[in-house]
């Protein structure tokens, strides 16, 4: 969807499609993600709504209350709204989570969609991009074992460590035998949720240096400034958003992150940053860097949280 929306034209086989023509493919994904038939929004088990700058369904009804940047639903209506994505994931994922649970996940999803809608749509002069992409997007996962894991995660340690300890909590059953194996270091299945929120905008790092430092591309600063820049707008109440709220936003985050144990990704620029939640409890966000390998350039900033539900 987003390659043929950024794109000018399609290529198939040696025929030409034009871009028109083959936005009009996924017009019925649309059409699903407005009618909130979140089953069908995408194709495979997962949500997705996504908001299309410039599109005439792009300010999707399940989250904005108002057609119009700025128009986000006030948080109630994301406490509604979770629940509903969850429980069209299946394997019963909605009835794993207590309402506190929902209630603090809620608020984050809520947090992180205000940001991508304040900074997914303008580059760093203020202007409009004429094509951008925000959204929220869901999907259910069962692991069992650690072997594979190990394998494919590859250089991925801070993942690797998380899902691994998590799959070998899970155990087969609760009975005496079960709880046995479970101390044995035998894996059970371990079901997770993994929900993003994204936007197609400048980046943390871009965002934060074009203020600081009169920055307009990434070309005017090094890696190390750009990572010192992210993790800077993680500490408390350093933001570019006019909200006096976003302080008390972060620290509904952080409880957020905490109660649910989850592992948070955030992918913006050059960098990917990490934060275990299931051992930092009681921290401020305090982010690390995922890869050692440097990264290529990516636009806009992606959220990723992941957590065990059963």
């Amino acid at each position: 969807m987003a390659a043929i929306y950024f794109s000018h034209s399609l290529d198939c086989e040696g025929t030409t499609v034009s871009r028109m023509d083959g936005l009009g493919i996924f017009a019925k994904r649309v059409l699903a993600m407005q009618q909130e038939n979140f089953s069908e929004t995408q194709r495979g088990v997962g949500v997705g709504l996504y908001c299309f700058g410039g599109a005439r369904n792009e300010y999707l009804k399940p989250l904005y209350g108002q057609p119009k940047q700025g128009g986000v639903r006030e948080e109630g209506g994301f406490r509604r709204l979770v629940p509903r994505l969850l429980s069209s994931l299946g394997g019963g994922v909605l009835h794993k989570l207590s309402e506190g649970q929902l209630d603090y996940l809620s608020a984050l999803v809520y947090q992180l969609f205000l940001n991508a809608d304040e900074h997914g749509s303008d580059d760093v002069f203020g202007v409009r991009y004429k094509r951008s992409i925000r959204g929220v997007t869901a999907r259910t996962i069962f692991l069992q074992g650690g072997g594979d894991l190990v394998k494919d995660l590859d250089d991925d340690l801070g993942l690797k460590a998380y899902l691994v300890k998590q799959t070998r909590l899970a155990h087969p059953d609760h009975t005496p035998e079960g709880r046995a194996a479970a101390r044995g270091g035998m894996s059970g299945i371990a079901q997770f949720v993994e929900l993003s929120v994204f936007d197609t905008g400048p980046g943390l790092g871009l965002r934060w240096l074009a203020k600081e430092t009169g920055a307009r591309s990434y070309s005017d600063f090094s890696v190390d400034e750009e990572l010192a820049a992210v993790s800077t707008c993680f500490t408390k109440h350093a933001t570019t958003k006019a909200s006096v709220t976003f302080g008390q936003g972060l620290t509904s985050a952080i409880m957020a992150l905490e109660k649910l144990e989850a592992f948070m990704m955030l992918r913006t620029g050059r960098v990917s940053l990490y934060q275990d939640f299931s051992v930092d409890r009681g921290r401020q966000f305090a982010p690390r860097k995922r890869f050692i390998k440097a990264l290529p350039e990516v636009a806009g900033a992606t959220f990723t949280i992941c957590f065990k539900v059963s």
